[in-house]
Order: structure tokens, then sequence, then C-alpha cells
């Protein structure tokens, strides 16, 4: 058994056929890793929750408003900003 904690790491142990790689599926890249075959293993793992902490009152560049976008889509831009103007956010997410 070999271990790396990078996903680059394992698929080029995968493509040596030094073993079976798992890594996460937003690792895999069906152009790039076309000499890997991926199947899906959502059944043998249970699902992780990802946060993000802002610093309230703390402006945030478009490449932040861009990266909350891609794993929270139902976050507009709007709500962001007007959560960290809020004196207390768990009210105004709550709201």
């Amino acid at each position: 058994m070999l271990t790396a904690l990078d996903a680059d790491v394992i698929k080029t142990y995968a493509e040596l056929e030094l073993g079976v790689g798992i890594i996460a599926s937003m690792a895999y890249d069906e152009r790039k890793d076309s000499g890997l075959v991926r199947i899906s293993a959502d059944h043998l793992f249970a699902s992780n929750t990802t946060s993000v902490a802002l610093r309230r009152g703390a402006y945030l560049r478009d490449y932040a408003h861009a990266f909350i976008s891609m794993f929270a889509p139902h976050l507009s831009r709007d709500t962001v900003s007007s959560v960290l103007s809020e004196s207390d956010v768990r009210q105004a997410l709550a709201a």
C-alpha cells in the first residue's frame, strides 16, 4: 500500500499501475486524466461539509466571491456582502 497527500501523485501511481487510487471527484479531469478510469465510490464514503470563515466587515475581492459561488452557488454576491455587513451574522443567515 502506498499513501500520498497529493491527488496528482496518487493519479501518477495509478497510471504507473502501482495500484488503485482514491481521490476526490474534483481532482479528476476527464480531459487531463484520459489514461485513468473513473469509478464513483460515493456509496462508500459519507458526505463532508465544507465551511468558509470570513471576517465581518471585510471587503471581498472578485476572486473570493467567485470561490464562494463555486461551492455555494445558492449564496449570491449580494447575500454574502449583506451578511458581512450585518452586526449579527447568525441572525442574518437565518432570515
